[in-house]
């Protein structure tokens, strides 16, 4: 009785909290202002403490945003069809065509053929391959090609882990190779101007109003080496740290691996027509920056590259079937539709906390504390972003804080991009929550990872990056 009394206190605690900020005269602020933050903390108590469903907890700005006088219906429930979401609707389309016909097994089978069956080597060799994806394909995009490679070769591995009775060795792997995906996903992104849209952000913005033109190679040399020591320091804490492994080998998964192999036979016709697909749309993806150059498809964005792929799946004709298709409408039983209602909540959420105030409020509060030390003023503005970042997409967070900051800058007597380029470095640092980032919700669909296991790791991941960023300040300089 006492347990379930004690699960279920975060149940009451949410609206507790939020009646206390919101009806009390604890926080003086603009209505507007205190009623998203009461929201928040509401949200935030049952998403960390998993005492509900996660998709449960998105419903409520559908009930609340109206219901309060934050954003209307229409407002509210355009977040749950944001491209974001659609984006994510193509990718689990893919995965479970993938999955359908066996490719995954076939890709996962021989990228463990070829890294061979060290657990470490594994786990490094999805992350630096998901680190380098996302430094030319948005972190999204990029975690909804490595997903479903990585939950078959999970699969795949749990034969050997169960057969040697190492089940919670395997629970080790499946967090750290799943959060080291995901992680790398945001990291890879600050490599290169073109990673990730918020760099886009500050790029355009010192063009327009500084008249600086921020160069490929400039960008490179100094986002390249943040994400390798980030990528580095996050391997250690996974690997190393938090969820350690005790044996590195598999003994039987070489042979069992080889078998399988073996048993698939050739590649089939649907498999080929999965591939072609998948490939053409990654090819899309990678080089729509180019594409969109010409004029006739110039409205191409990831998202419709995306649904056009998955539209492409379902009228592709299956000739092993009569009147079949590459994949078909009944296998979409499958698709964690969850995670979309989670996706869709969060934006909804941040865009009240973009359009209350909050962060405006925030950030006029940090002007006039009159700080002129660019250490302590970096070190505010970057602490603040990454805890905006918990719960602000990447690039709505930059496009509010990178002229913010720029102006705090200019009005302190400091060079621009001293603040502004960390900041914008700080808001791709999504390593907290699942509403963090869309990679995040991605890998919390397995149910491999959990909420806490998230925030322990995102969490030192996050501090690690926050000294980075300020003990190498100077170097942004060489960003102009």
């Amino acid at each position: 009785m006492k347990y379930h009394l004690r699960k279920y206190i975060p149940l009451v605690l949410g609206p507790l909290c939020f009646v206390g900020l919101v009806y009390l005269p604890i926080i003086h602020l603009d209505e507007k202002i205190v009623k998203v933050i009461g929201i928040t903390s509401w949200m935030l108590i049952w998403w960390i403490s998993e005492v509900v469903a996660l998709p449960v907890t998105a419903f409520l700005p559908v009930v609340l945003f109206p219901a309060l006088g934050i954003l209307d219906l229409p407002t509210t429930s355009a977040n749950y069809t944001n491209p974001t979401v659609l984006l994510f609707l193509a990718g689990f389309v893919f995965a479970l065509s993938i999955e359908k016909h066996r490719l995954h097994e076939r890709i996962a089978l021989h990228i463990i053929h070829w890294v061979g069956t060290s657990i470490q080597k594994i786990v490094l060799g999805f992350m630096l391959a998901t680190a380098f994806i996302s430094m030319w394909v948005n972190n999204t995009a990029t975690t909804l090609l490595m997903f479903p490679i990585a939950n078959s070769v999970l699969s795949l591995l749990q034969e050997s882990f169960v057969a040697q009775k190492q089940q919670e060795a395997f629970h080790r792997l499946s967090k750290s190779l799943l959060l080291g995906l995901a992680f790398s996903a945001c990291i890879g992104g600050i490599a290169t101007p073109i990673g990730t849209p918020t760099n886009a952000v500050l790029i355009a913005y010192f063009k327009d109003n500084f008249q600086l033109d921020i160069a490929f190679l400039a960008w490179f040399a100094i986002g390249f080496p943040l994400a390798i020591i980030m990528l580095s320091f996050t391997y250690f804490v996974l690997v190393k740290w938090l969820f350690v492994i005790e044996i590195d080998d598999l003994p039987s998964a070489k042979q069992i691996v080889e078998d399988k192999i073996a048993h698939l036979g050739a590649i089939t016709y649907q498999e080929y027509a999965v591939s072609s697909v998948f490939l053409l749309t990654t090819f899309t993806w990678i080089f729509r920056v180019f594409l969109i150059k010409i004029p006739v498809l110039a409205f191409l964005n990831d998202t419709i590259i995306g649904m056009a792929g998955a539209l492409l799946l379902f009228i592709l004709p299956n000739p092993t079937e009569k009147d079949s298709f590459i994949f078909e409408w009944k296998s979409m039983e499958k698709l964690p539709w969850g995670i979309l209602f989670m996706i869709g909540g969060g934006l909804a959420l941040a865009k009240t906390l973009e359009t209350s105030g909050l962060v405006q409020l925030i950030g006029s509060s940090i002007k006039h504390l009159g700080i002129s030390h660019v250490a302590l003023l970096l070190a505010i503005v970057v602490g603040v972003t990454l805890l905006l970042k918990i719960m602000i997409a990447n690039t709505a967070l930059a496009t509010i804080l990178v002229p913010m900051v720029a102006g705090i800058a200019v009005a302190s007597g400091i060079e621009p991009i001293l603040l502004a380029a960390p900041t914008t470095f700080a808001a791709s640092f999504a390593f907290i929550l699942p509403m963090s980032t869309p990679p995040n919700a991605i890998v919390l669909s397995t149910g491999f990872v959990h909420v806490k296991d998230m925030i322990k790791a995102g969490s030192w991941i996050a501090i690690f990056g926050f000294l980075l960023l300020i003990s190498v300040y100077k170097c942004y300089l060489f960003m102009i």
